[in-house]
C-alpha cells in the first residue's frame, strides 16, 4: 500500500496564490507573468459561471443592460414572467415597446424614469405594469443599480412580480371599504385605513382622518367621557392585549349621537404593530331593546289588572258558593265575566308575541299598536 508521503505529487505551485512568486519557476520557459494572467482569466471565468447560474436561477426577473437600454443580458425568471426568450431579447431595446405597447403609458413610465434619475443614479420599488407575450397584464416592482463590467458602464434591473399581492392587497381593500362596519386600522395611533362605512357612520372623510389620530376627540368631544372610556379601554388591554363588544357613543361630525360596539385585534410587533379596530353600529338595536323594555314594562302593567281581577273575582265566587249565597245562574254571570278578562290577557300575550319577532325594527308596528291601545 501506498503511504501518504509516497504517492507523487503532480500538482504545480499555484503562482496566483503563491507568496513567494521569486521561488517558482514556471514549465515550459512560460513567462511567470503571461501565466498569473492565464491563471486569473480562469479564476474570472469560473467567478462568472457562478454568476450566471445565480442570475440563471433567481426567482425575480433579472436584465442587464447598456445605457441605451439595449439588453445583454435576461435571465429566465425574466423569460417565464414575460414570455419573451433571451434569444429574442437580447442584443436590443425593443423589448420595452413589447411590454408597454401603450405609447402614452410608456412615455408615462419613461418620464418618471429620468425624473428619478436626475437626481440619482438608480430607482427603488418602481411600480409599472407590463403587458407579457400572452397579453396578461403584470405588476413588476423595479429596482436597478449602476455597475461597472470591463470598463463598461450598465445596469442591473431587477424586478419583482408582485401581481399576486396586488391583487391581493385590491381583495382586502375591497372586503374592507365594502363592509357595513366601521374599519379602522391604526399606526402608532395615527389611522391608516378608514373604510366607506366610517365615513357614513361618522360623517368624517378619510382625506379628513388618515395620517391623524384627532378624530377621536371629534367623536368623544366630551373631555371627561373620553378619559373615562381611555381608562375603560387601558384596563381591559393590559388584561388581555385587546376588548371585545365594549360600547361607547360617539358625537358624528353632523350631531347626533350614534352607540359603537368596539372590537380590537393586534397584528404585528414593533415598528410593524397595527391596532385593527372594527365598529359596529348597535344604536338602531339599542332604540329597539329600549322600545321592547318599555313594551315588556307597559305590557306588565296591562296584564297585572286583568289577571288581579280575575283572581279577585274568582276568590269572591269560591266563598260565596262555600256560604251557600249564589245559586247557578249567578255563579254563570260571574264565571262569563273571567272569561272576558282571560280573553284580554290571551289578546295581550299574542301582541307580545308578535312584537317580539319584530324587535329588530327602531319601533316595530307592535310595540305602537299596543301603547296606542289599539
Amino acid at each position: 500500500m501506498y503511504k501518504i508521503n509516497d504517492i507523487p505529487s503532480s500538482r504545480e505551485p499555484d503562482p496566483i496564490h503563491s507568496n513567494n512568486y521569486s521561488e517558482y519557476s514556471p514549465p515550459d520557459g512560460k513567462n511567470l507573468d503571461l501565466l498569473r494572467r492565464e491563471n486569473m482569466g480562469k479564476s474570472i471565468d469560473n467567478n462568472s459561471c457562478i454568476e450566471a447560474g445565480i442570475l440563471d436561477n433567481a426567482l425575480v426577473m433579472i436584465a442587464v443592460l447598456e445605457k441605451n437600454g439595449s439588453v445583454v443580458a435576461w435571465n429566465h425568471a425574466a423569460e417565464m414572467i414575460t414570455g419573451y426568450s433571451r434569444n429574442e431579447v437580447v442584443g436590443s431595446a425593443t423589448i420595452w415597446k413589447q411590454l408597454y405597447p401603450d405609447k402614452d403609458y410608456r412615455n408615462g413610465v419613461t418620464n418618471k424614469i429620468g425624473t428619478i434619475l436626475s437626481t440619482k443614479n438608480y430607482f427603488e420599488n418602481f411600480e409599472t405594469t407590463i403587458r407579457t407575450r400572452s397579453g396578461e397584464s403584470r405588476i413588476i416592482l423595479w429596482n436597478t443599480k449602476k455597475i461597472t463590467d470591463r470598463n463598461l458602464s450598465r445596469i442591473i434591473t431587477v424586478g419583482l412580480d408582485v401581481t399576486e399581492q396586488r391583487n391581493a392587497d385590491l381583495f382586502r381593500e375591497s372586503v374592507i371599504d365594502n363592509a357595513n362596519i366601521l374599519i379602522a386600522v391604526l399606526e402608532k395611533g395615527n389611522v391608516v385605513i378608514w373604510n366607506k362605512a366610517a365615513e357614513t357612520i361618522t360623517g368624517y372623510s378619510r382625506e379628513e382622518v388618515i395620517g391623524k389620530r384627532d378624530v377621536w376627540k371629534w367623536l368623544y368631544p366630551d373631555a371627561e367621557y373620553r378619559r373615562t372610556i381611555t381608562r375603560q379601554i387601558t384596563d381591559i388591554i393590559v388584561k388581555k392585549q385587546y376588548f371585545e363588544n365594549f360600547e361607547t357613543t360617539i358625537v358624528t361630525k353632523s350631531g347626533p349621537k350614534r352607540i359603537i360596539s368596539w372590537n380590537t385585534r393586534r397584528t404585528g410587533t414593533g415598528e410593524t404593530c397595527q391596532d385593527i379596530a372594527l365598529g359596529l353600529d348597535i344604536t338602531a338595536r339599542k332604540h329597539a331593546e329600549e322600545a321592547l323594555i318599555s313594551y315588556m314594562t307597559e305590557m306588565a302593567m296591562r296584564l297585572k289588572g286583568p289577571v288581579e281581577i280575575i283572581r279577585d273575582n274568582l276568590s269572591d265566587v269560591a266563598k260565596l258558593v262555600r256560604d251557600g249565597k249564589l245559586d247557578p245562574k249567578d255563579i254563570a254571570l260571574v264565571l262569563d265575566g273571567q272569561v272576558r278578562n282571560a280573553g284580554q290577557v290571551s289578546k295581550n300575550v299574542s301582541e307580545f308575541q308578535r312584537a317580539i319577532t319584530e324587535r329588530t325594527k327602531d319601533i316595530p308596528e307592535a310595540y305602537r299598536k299596543f301603547l296606542e291601545g289599539e
